[in-house]
């Protein structure tokens, strides 16, 4: 039999029973929607919490943190022994700094304080860092320039603290204050033996503004790492507290986000606390599979209820054409050529029901998704698309309906092409 031949003969068939048709491959259309929905926004989730998540931290980051075991962890010569307490103090630094695969490290001590400019005020944490490690936080300047060596009353601040501040009297949040060049004061606040509360002022002067990044780190406050040991002691009253404790985190940079893993192992031997924003991205990738595959099974329910609609379909028109299917084997048609007939049908059910499903599918997303991010506005919260369709996504959901509509005629196909011909004749 010619192809088409063949394509006339399914067209014609499928025509003859439109409603049956129309219904058992709106069942397709309704398994694939479901897949094609549901799954891309499973992938929108994926994309957006992932993307912020490394809008917050480079992927060839590793934050350090103190021992797991605080006091009692000790260094000695060959990694953890009783010989002296484990810190991440400037030892730590030069340990971790020489490690394979590690490009720099930047240690960092978190203050708190309320901030003062004029009549307005903050409250915030600061950062004191060393300026010389500029250069391995990337950081863009919007205006003004960043802390440099040997300096102490100074303060870089991300772009959106201008919009912290609020005014002592009225207690009015203001937007945009111009506080670039300003002098400005850290107040510190502590009790003292008596439980009265002592403060202390540290003068600084704000020489820096970020550049916008969208992201938490708008609000980050960075002072010399001098300044902010200084504010440390203060506040709590002791004198040698860095001696004593380091650095609250040290943050790695390594060569390539392909040794993170390897570092982060390394730092570990050591006996320090460290996770990379990486490994959270794969551990949340490995979460966003397993939901996928459990969407992917709900979707795929559906389309098992089509399959069946598929069958019965195809075993209601055997039943109808039995004359016809024993006239086309008097007039020479073969066994392989009818199997093709009832084959084609149900492909052809399978394809139109992919097709058709994809395209509900793609309005049901964008439904979806633009109710969301009306939410998401209103909510005060701003998200990129919470709907990801990718081009195998369709592919593979067209696919899929072909591959469920070849499955459900096999056996409609073989029952076909077993009838005798002599017997389809004398079918009533």
């Amino acid at each position: 039999m010619r192809p088409d031949d063949l394509v006339r003969i399914v067209l014609r068939n499928l025509d003859r029973i439109r409603v049956r048709t129309f219904l058992t491959t709106l069942g397709v259309i309704i398994g694939v929607a479901a897949i094609v929905t549901l799954l891309s926004v499973a992938l929108g989730f994926e994309r957006s919490i992932t993307g912020q998540l490394e809008d917050i931290a480079a992927a060839n980051q590793i934050t350090v943190m103190r021992p797991r075991f605080g006091p009692g962890m000790f260094r000695g010569g060959g990694g953890v022994a009783q010989s002296e307490e484990l810190l991440l103090d400037d030892e730590a630094v030069e340990d971790i700094e020489a490690l394979e695969g590690v490009k720099g490290v930047i240690p960092a001590l978190s203050v708190g304080g309320t901030i003062e400019v004029g009549r307005y005020t903050t409250t915030s944490n600061l950062t004191g860092i060393d300026p010389r490690k500029e250069s391995l936080l990337e950081i863009t300047l919007a205006d003004g320039r960043f802390l440099r060596d040997n300096e102490e009353e100074v303060m870089v601040v991300g772009y959106g603290v201008d919009d912290e501040f609020w005014e002592k009297k009225t207690q009015k949040l203001v937007e945009n204050l111009d506080i670039l060049g300003k002098k400005a004061q850290i107040i510190v606040r502590r009790l003292d033996d008596e439980g009265n509360e002592e403060t202390k002022s540290f003068q600084v002067k704000i020489i820096g503004i970020m550049a916008e990044e969208g992201t938490q780190s708008d609000t980050n406050i960075y002072i010399p790492m001098e300044l902010a040991i200084k504010i440390s002691e203060w506040t709590e009253d002791q004198p040698n507290i860095f001696k004593e404790e380091g650095y609250d985190r040290i943050t790695v940079v390594a060569e390539d986000s392909s040794v993170v893993s390897s570092v982060t192992e390394k730092i570990e031997e050591l006996g320090y606390q460290a996770f990379s924003f990486r490994e959270t991205v794969e551990s949340l990738n490995q979460v966003f599979v397993i939901l996928q595959v459990v969407l992917l099974g709900i979707g795929a329910i559906a389309l098992i209820v089509a399959a069946l609609g598929i069958i019965n379909t195809m075993l209601m028109s055997i039943m109808e054409r039995t004359r016809e299917i024993g006239i086309m084997k008097v007039i020479g048609a073969s066994n392989g050529d009818v199997t093709r007939i009832f084959l084609m049908e149900a492909l052809a059910i399978g394809f139109l029901g992919g097709v058709g499903g994809v395209g509900l599918g793609v309005v049901v997303s964008f439904i979806i998704d633009t109710v969301a991010g009306m939410f998401l506005v209103q909510e005060g919260t701003t998200m990129q698309s919470i709907v990801y369709m990718p081009l195998w996504l369709i592919g593979f959901a067209i696919g899929f309906a072909l591959l469920v509509g070849l499955v459900s005629g096999v056996y409609p196909a073989r029952k076909a092409a077993a009838l005798s011909p002599v017997e389809a004749l004398r079918y009533q």
